[in-house]
């Protein structure tokens, strides 16, 4: 990911439709899976900015949350959102022993990597997860999709559900659920990805937007989250697998 990436996050996480929504269809997913408790010890891989670890302690009521990330530009707004427990690594070597985390979370982070370093990271992500732990992987959707904004993110491979399901399965991890999601907004977003890469832009989709169109796309997503507490999408702009560790 480029390194200016980093800044647009952080300026735009809390705000932009787009996280807003995906945190939700996150709460909507986790939330009949998982029993929300101080217990809870969960690791999110591809921190990022860290927001993402901040937003996950509150959702499960937890002090026992803790990042990894292998930008060291990443590493630099962890201080401002006074996050301590995460640490510069990747991915494929976690800095953790074995069966320590009731949770992993992976929020399009896969998809940077070729498929060695991918099945590296499931791997590494299976081996700190204890027997009956969870791990919840979003990636973004259908190699096919490729725009600008995979130039701009660094985008190796694109998944499908059938895809990300077996590479999961393939190191102990069962997968429960898979769905896609960002679905109601999927024909309008083929369209600006086929523009934008015949454009050949290497502009990235992490900007600000006017208010309204900011709430109206927001109130989508949040109608999504909804649906998707009892049904799955047969399609969209992310694919999201929830798998557990085999005892």
């Amino acid at each position: 990911m480029r390194d200016d990436e980093y800044q647009a996050m952080f300026d735009l996480e809390q705000t932009l439709w787009w996280y807003q929504g995906m945190r939700k269809i996150t709460r909507a997913i986790l939330a009949r899976r998982l029993e929300t408790s101080s217990e809870c010890r969960f690791l999110d891989v591809g921190c990022g900015t860290g927001y993402s670890v901040s937003w996950l302690k509150g959702e499960l009521r937890s002090d026992a949350g803790f990042g990894v990330d292998i930008s060291k530009v990443a590493a630099t707004f962890w201080g401002r959102l006074g996050l301590r427990t995460a640490a510069v690594s990747s991915v494929c070597d976690l800095p953790y022993v074995q069966g320590v985390f009731d949770l992993v979370t992976c929020f399009d982070v896969i998809y940077q990597l070729d498929s060695g370093r991918a099945a590296a990271a499931v791997e590494e992500i299976a081996r700190v997860l204890k027997p009956g732990g969870w791990l919840y992987i979003r990636e973004p959707a259908y190699d096919w999709l490729r725009g600008s904004h995979d130039e701009a993110v660094g985008t190796h491979h694109r998944y499908t559900t059938r895809e990300l399901k077996r590479l999961v399965g393939s190191f102990g991890l069962s997968p429960k659920r898979a769905t896609y999601a960002n679905s109601f907004l999927f024909l309008p977003a083929v369209a600006h990805r086929l523009v934008s890469r015949a454009s050949g832009s290497g502009a990235s989709d992490v900007r600000p937007v006017a208010g309204w169109i900011n709430s109206g796309l927001g109130a989508i997503l949040s109608t999504e989250a909804r649906l998707l507490k009892r049904s799955r999408a047969l399609f969209g702009l992310s694919v999201i697998v929830l798998a557990q560790k085999e005892s």
